[in-house]
């Protein structure tokens, strides 16, 4: 493997971390209500269940080498089951509850992670950014 695509995938890696940390930040939030009314406030935060994991998923994907293992299997596992501890631990927050209906949302996000990335690998999606 290449030192700039070990690079690469090292970046990716960190910013799956830090996308989990926000991830993580967010579940905290007591209260993340849009102001909306509530059918439109529930329709807001079902899309952002999905977004948020689908870029999780691609960065986690973004952040393998493709060809040493079978690693959208690994991908598609570490995502949901991350989507099941972000569920888990908003059961600990105060004035929120953990729904299994979102980890089957937060799944769909996975899903289409997976599409992006193999739809648009980083070294397409981000190539005046990559060399």
């Amino acid at each position: 493997m290449s030192k700039n695509k070990h690079k690469q995938q090292i970046f990716f890696f960190i910013l799956a971390i830090l996308w989990g940390i926000l991830i993580f930040y967010l579940s905290s939030t007591p209260d993340l209500s849009s102001g909306l009314p509530s059918v439109y406030d529930l329709v807001l935060r079902k899309i952002a269940h999905i977004f948020v994991f689908m870029i999780l998923t691609y960065l986690i994907a973004s952040s393998f080498d493709k060809h040493s293992r079978p690693y959208l299997l690994f991908v598609i596992i570490a995502a949901v089951a991350y989507a099941f501890v972000d569920e888990l631990h908003q059961v600990f927050v105060e004035t929120r509850s953990g729904n299994p209906k979102d980890i089957i949302i937060d799944s769909v996000g996975v899903y289409f992670g997976i599409w992006l990335y193999k739809h648009r690998p980083p070294n397409i999606l981000f190539k005046k950014f990559i060399k």
